[in-house]
């Protein structure tokens, strides 16, 4: 069963999050070089070698660049979707050592059934992860990167214990922001973008019976948000009903969760 979790970091500079459990250790996402992450690990008394797994959502390189530095190390297995391993291999060049999933499918791992879903994003086949301990711990979603919230997916929101949640964008900042072009701002704001703040609000208030815990809201932009504005719009009896913490994309690392 899960223990704690852990963010290494979370934004659109890169995003790793480490989950440990009682059978093993393992990184969601690895979106830091390999020696960052090695580095970040090392705050909590952790090596390379005591990571047993990665699990990659999507081959752009926030979520993915740590492989090329990791490589070497042969203990650690990845896992990801054919689609987007093949993806990986092009950009870096390298054929990784891969266990394949197919998107949609549970599959076990250690004291954990995972299950997989697809997402709306502009990579090749995005996917978020619900990790269900096999001993009744608590579950883990992890949902970043996505446009909007499909009606399927609700039910992998709601039925998590922990949910670590996209909140990239501020509508107001966005629109302000000089360093992007009108494109890229279409892009972000579209349906194989990101989940905006209110998108984000939406989707905790308006939830059926869900099962959290705690929430993390999670890979905001360094420019177009910001942790201030994200707490104000959920407002105090939200973010207490439901523990919520907003990782705060200039300091994210050390943020954690006890489990136990």
């Amino acid at each position: 069963m899960i223990t704690s979790c852990h963010f290494l970091g979370s934004s659109s500079q890169g995003n790793c999050l480490l989950i440990k459990s009682t059978k093993g250790n393992f990184l969601l996402d690895a979106g830091f070089s390999g020696k960052q992450i090695i580095e970040r690990l090392s705050t909590f008394g952790l090596t390379i070698y005591d990571i047993n797994a990665i699990f990659i959502t999507h081959e752009h390189t926030d979520h993915s660049q740590g492989l090329r530095g990791l490589f070497k190390y042969e203990h650690v297995q990845c896992f990801a979707n054919r689609a987007t391993a093949m993806a990986i291999n092009d950009k870096f060049d390298k054929v990784f050592r891969w266990n394949y999933f197919v998107c949609g499918e549970k599959f076990p791992y250690k004291d954990f059934i995972i299950e997989t879903f697809s997402i709306p994003h502009d990579a090749i086949e995005p996917v978020g992860y619900l990790f269900r301990s096999k001993d009744g711990g608590k579950s883990l979603c992890w949902m970043t990167d996505l446009g909007y919230v499909p009606q399927h997916l609700q039910k992998y929101v709601e039925d998590s214990e922990i949910l670590i949640l996209e909140a990239n964008y501020d509508n107001i900042m966005l629109e302000n922001d000089e360093k992007r072009p009108p494109a890229i701002k279409n892009r972000i704001r579209g349906r194989y973008g990101h989940l905006s703040n209110e998108s984000a609000f939406n989707l905790v208030t308006n939830a059926n019976c869900p099962q959290w815990q705690k929430i993390f809201l999670a890979h905001l932009s360094r420019d177009c948000n910001d942790s201030e504005i994200v707490t104000s719009l959920f407002g105090t009896d939200i973010c207490n009903r439901f523990n919520i913490t907003v990782v705060d994309p200039h300091n994210a690392v050390g943020v954690s969760y006890s489990c136990v």
